[in-house]
C-alpha cells in the first residue's frame, strides 16, 4: 500500500470517522503532524509571551513566508499573512480608488462576503460594480472569456474573480483573463481562496496585480491562515485595516517608536495589528513539509480522478446536464440534482453521515462534493448509493 492512499492518510487527519466527509472545500482540514507543530507554537508562546512576541515572533514569520513565498513562486516580501481571503480581499477594496462612473467588472459566481464588501464600497463611492452573467453550461474557456468581457467597457479600471469559485468549484481561465486585463490597461484583484495546493500557482508568471490565497483550505494548515500578495509597485501607499507598530515610519512622530523594522514598509505596517495568536502562520511551513513528504501532487492526480468519474456517474443516474466541461475541474465538482428542497437533502444526506453542502439557485437544486487525499473509493460508493436510495 503506497504512503499517500486514502487509508493511510484518514489515519493522520483529525475527522471524525464516523463522517463521510465530502466537504473539504469550506473549511479544509488538519493532519495530525500539522496541528501538532501549531499546538507547539502556542505552547511556545505560552511559554515566554513577551519574548516570543517582542523578538522571536518576527524571525519565525520570515522563515514562513519564504517557505510560502517558494511554494506561490513569489517574493517573500510581497505577501503578507491575514486571518481569511474575506480580510484579505477587504484590504484591497479600501486600498484602490475607483471614481464616480468607473466600475469594477466581476462574475455572478463570486464568494457572497465579498460580493457583499463590493457592492457596499461601490454604493458609498459612486462607482458601479458589474456582474458579468456567466451562462451555465460553460463549454469552454474561450467562450467563457468572451461573455465575461462582453460586460466590460472604457470605464472598466479593476477586474475582481476568482480562481476556483466556491460555488461552482471551476477552476476559471485567469491566466486568459490577466493577459487581456494587461492589454486593455485593466488591474487584477484575483479571489484565489481555493488554490494554494489544489492547482499550480506560480504568481510571478501569472503576474496579477493583488492576489488572495488561502492555506486552510487545500494545504491543510491551521485554520485562520490566508495570504494577501500585492505587486511591488502598488506596496507604497497601502493601507492596513488597523494601524499600529510598524506603521508611520515615514513621519518624524513616529521613527522612534517603529519596533522590529524591516527593509519593507508593507511588512512593517501589517505584520503587527495588535495582539492575536499567530501560531497558525508559523505552521505554514509544516504543511508545505506533509504534501511533499506524502507527493501530494500524486494525491491530487487521484482526487482529480474520482471527482470526474463521481460526476460522470451522477449524471448519468440523474440525466441532468454538467456545467462545465471536465478540464475546469480539480478537487470539487458542483452537480445538479433533481429535488426542489436543497436543505431536505442536506439534512437527509447528514442523516446518513455524510457531510456536503447543498445549493438552490435559478430553479436548480445543486450539490458540491469536494474530495482530498483522506477520502477513498468506499467513501465514493457509499454516498452514491445513498443518493439512489433518496432518488
Amino acid at each position: 500500500m503506497s504512503i499517500n492512499s486514502s487509508s493511510n492518510l484518514k489515519k493522520i487527519f483529525k475527522l471524525d470517522n464516523k463522517i463521510t466527509y465530502l466537504n473539504h472545500g469550506s473549511y479544509g482540514a488538519c493532519p495530525k503532524p500539522v496541528f501538532d507543530d501549531y499546538i507547539k507554537w502556542q505552547n511556545a508562546l505560552e511559554n515566554q509571551p513577551v519574548s516570543f512576541f517582542s523578538n522571536d515572533l518576527y524571525v519565525y514569520l520570515e522563515r514562513s513566508r519564504k517557505h510560502l513565498g517558494a511554494f506561490v513562486n513569489c517574493k517573500s516580501d510581497d505577501i503578507i499573512f491575514v486571518p481569511n481571503p474575506t480580510y484579505g480581499v477587504a484590504n484591497v477594496i479600501n486600498n484602490i480608488t475607483i471614481n464616480s462612473g468607473e466600475n469594477v467588472l466581476t462574475t455572478n459566481l463570486e464568494y457572497g462576503s465579498c460580493d457583499r464588501m463590493w457592492f457596499y464600497h461601490s454604493k458609498k463611492n459612486d462607482y458601479k460594480y458589474i456582474n458579468s452573467k456567466i451562462t451555465l453550461p460553460v463549454f469552454d474557456e474561450d467562450s467563457f472569456c468572451d461573455e465575461f468581457w462582453s460586460f466590460a467597457n472604457a470605464k472598466t479600471k479593476y477586474i475582481f474573480i476568482s480562481h476556483i469559485t466556491s460555488s461552482t468549484g471551476m477552476i476559471l481561465p485567469i491566466p486568459k483573463l490577466v493577459k487581456e486585463a494587461k492589454r486593455r490597461g485593466i488591474k487584477t484583484i484575483i479571489d484565489g481562496a481555493h488554490v494554494p495546493a489544489h492547482i499550480e500557482l506560480d504568481i510571478k508568471t501569472l503576474d496579477p496585480d493583488y492576489y488572495i490565497g488561502a492555506c486552510h483550505k487545500w494545504l491543510c494548515s491551521p485554520k485562520g491562515v490566508s495570504f494577501l500578495y500585492v505587486k511591488k509597485d502598488l506596496q507604497k501607499n497601502i493601507q492596513p485595516q488597523v494601524m499600529s507598530w510598524g506603521w508611520g515610519e515615514e513621519y518624524d512622530e513616529f521613527k522612534s517608536s517603529t519596533q522590529h523594522k524591516t527593509k519593507s514598509r508593507f511588512l512593517n505596517i501589517f505584520q503587527w495589528q495588535g495582539t492575536r495568536d499567530m501560531s497558525a502562520f508559523l505552521s505554514v511551513p509544516k504543511a508545505i513539509e506533509f504534501q511533499k513528504k506524502y507527493d501530494w501532487d500524486q494525491v491530487r492526480e487521484r482526487c482529480k480522478k474520482m471527482i470526474v468519474d463521481t460526476r460522470n456517474e451522477i449524471t448519468l443516474i440523474t440525466d441532468l446536464p454538467k456545467i462545465c466541461p471536465d478540464n475546469f475541474l480539480g478537487q470539487m465538482a458542483t452537480i445538479l440534482f433533481p429535488t426542489k428542497d436543497h436543505v431536505k437533502l442536506k439534512e437527509s444526506l447528514f442523516e446518513k453521515n455524510i457531510e456536503i453542502p447543498t445549493y438552490h439557485q435559478n430553479g436548480y437544486t445543486a450539490f458540491r462534493i469536494s474530495i482530498q487525499g483522506y477520502n477513498s473509493d468506499s467513501d465514493i460508493q457509499y454516498f452514491l448509493d445513498t443518493l439512489k436510495v433518496l432518488l
